[in-house]
């Protein structure tokens, strides 16, 4: 049942600029609540309500205070649009919570695979063999369905990590070898994106997943399978020019394609070939695993520190430090804000526009204050608290680090505004709190009908949502904008290679 949510809310958000706009929150928040409701009516003892309560209040509270926070907040209408998407995420977390079984973890990581490398394939597809045109703020990068290229760099790079863990465990050899046959086009789509974040990310992501992983040697062995077809494949990417400005690329969209559907089959074929090694690691290697994920870790901070010094991300956080928290220190801004304190620090001029400060931490310290920032930490860190104890079972390594390289981005980029990236990024933290579940207590009659009615009001207001024409803009007159300019207002400022 839990797989319903990857399954349906991934692809769905992602054919609709990743659910940016605000018509999507409607439908998805719906959709969510109306799974919570109909799981509470069917059955006494639904999910892992028990256990995973603690990230459930987390998220939450973020809701309430990010409502709140239309009462001092600098622009109401923008910081109650806030609140309409994060109700689609408190939503999600709930039916995840509510729809987990035994076996949730697995279960989990093959939806979440399926729906991303489903999205992402797709994308890349169209992007081959459609015509090649020239975007107004995105130029030939591959950005769409979500019309962001960062975006689908993100989602390229949690498939990869996912399709790792699956074809590097003890499943059955055919489906080992269709998830392998996934890492090359994924990989193919993350270059043409151009996304050195998403690349960092997903190296991240690796390191962790080799820690938490008992037997790293199966890890290594199937990355090693792989990683021939995935290098050539991405260095044509590289050498086509394809998602360069220049007129005539070196190597065509339907020769890349076929391209990509050679190394997918090569890969699969090395997947097959491999026997997965179940011997666990020693304490000397499990040592010098940390130590490489620490040195990663301090790498990816320093490259971070380096990137972080270019334009126009070094602005975007001046401006959310400086102007929005600096004179907001107790309770920020207001949720959605800082558009408006971007446009009137002046630097849009030269820059131009944005929406959000590139960073989901320093952003939300700006608009709802240290009291938001803790709620969100809570949100996001609590369904990581029994990872290592945890990481025998089957799958949790490849979660966890999808996990960690979805954190790292968000931290360095607006996925936040994209549903379909932070849902993704939810489920792979639902596969790895929601292990070991086991048989749940029935609940009494009052917790059920408090959770339906929790479920309803999340519906009816997501529901509600449809009578507003707001839309994320950079002022007070957002109800008048026009539905494309906020998202085009995002992407025109942003640098590539991000």
């Amino acid at each position: 049942m839990v797989a319903f949510v990857p399954l349906a809310l991934v692809p769905a958000l992602g054919v609709v600029q990743g659910g940016f706009e605000p018509d999507a929150w409607v439908w998805a928040g719906a959709l969510a609540a109306w799974a919570c409701a109909v799981t509470v009516v069917l059955t006494a003892a639904p999910g892992a309500l028990r256990r995973a309560w603690p990230w459930v209040a987390a998220t939450g509270g973020l809701l309430l205070w990010t409502l709140a926070s239309t009462s001092w907040s600098a622009d109401a209408a923008q910081s109650l649009l806030d609140a309409r998407r994060t109700l689609v995420y408190a939503a999600v977390v709930l039916a995840l919570v509510l729809l987990a079984r035994q076996d949730a973890t697995r279960v989990l990581v093959l939806a979440t695979h399926a729906a991303v490398s489903g999205l992402v394939v797709y994308a890349l597809a169209r992007y081959l063999l459609g015509p090649r045109r020239q975007d107004e703020f995105e130029a030939h990068l591959l950005n769409q369905p979500l019309g962001y290229a960062n975006g689908v760099g993100i989602l390229a790079a949690l498939g990869i990590l996912l399709a790792l863990g699956i074809s590097s465990g003890t499943a059955p050899r055919l489906l080992r070898a269709a998830a392998g046959a996934t890492v090359p086009p994924l990989a193919l789509a993350l270059q043409l994106t151009g996304s050195h974040a998403s690349w960092l990310a997903l190296g991240v992501g690796i390191a962790l997943a080799g820690f938490l992983e008992p037997a790293p040697l199966r890890l290594l062995t199937t990355a090693a399978a792989v990683a021939p077809p995935v290098a050539v494949l991405v260095w044509l990417g590289w050498y086509s020019d394809y998602a360069t400005s220049v007129a005539a690329p070196h190597v065509g969209g339907q020769a890349l394609c076929l391209a990509a559907a050679g190394a997918s089959a090569t890969a699969a074929a090395a997947v097959a070939s491999v026997r997965p090694e179940a011997r666990e690691a020693s304490r000397r290697t499990r040592r010098l695993l940390a130590l490489a994920a620490v040195v990663a870790a301090l790498g990816g901070a320093a490259a971070v520190a380096g990137s972080g010094s270019t334009e126009p991300r070094a602005s975007y956080w001046h401006v959310a430090w400086h102007d929005e928290y600096g004179n907001h220190a107790i309770l920020g801004s207001g949720a959605g804000t800082f558009g408006g304190y971007w446009a009137r620090s002046g630097r849009s001029i030269d820059l131009g526009g944005a929406l959000d400060a590139h960073s989901l931490y320093l952003e939300t310290l700006a608009e709802l204050g240290p009291a938001g920032l803790a709620l969100l930490a809570a949100m996001l860190l609590v369904p990581l608290r029994g990872a290592l104890r945890s990481r025998r079972v089957p799958y949790l390594p490849a979660a966890a680090g999808a996990y960690a390289a979805f954190l790292v981005h968000a931290g360095l980029d607006w996925d936040w505004e994209l549903p379909a990236v932070v849902v993704t990024g939810l489920c792979c933290a639902a596969a790895v709190a929601l292990t070991e579940i086991g048989l749940q207590r029935p609940l009494g009659t009052m917790p059920l009908a408090l959770l339906f009615v929790a479920a309803c009001v999340e519906g009816a207001s997501a529901l509600a949502g449809v009578v507003s024409h707001a839309t994320p803009a950079a002022g007070p007159k957002s109800e008048k904008a026009p539905r494309s300019g906020a998202f085009q207002e995002h992407v025109a400022a942003d640098g590539y290679g991000w």
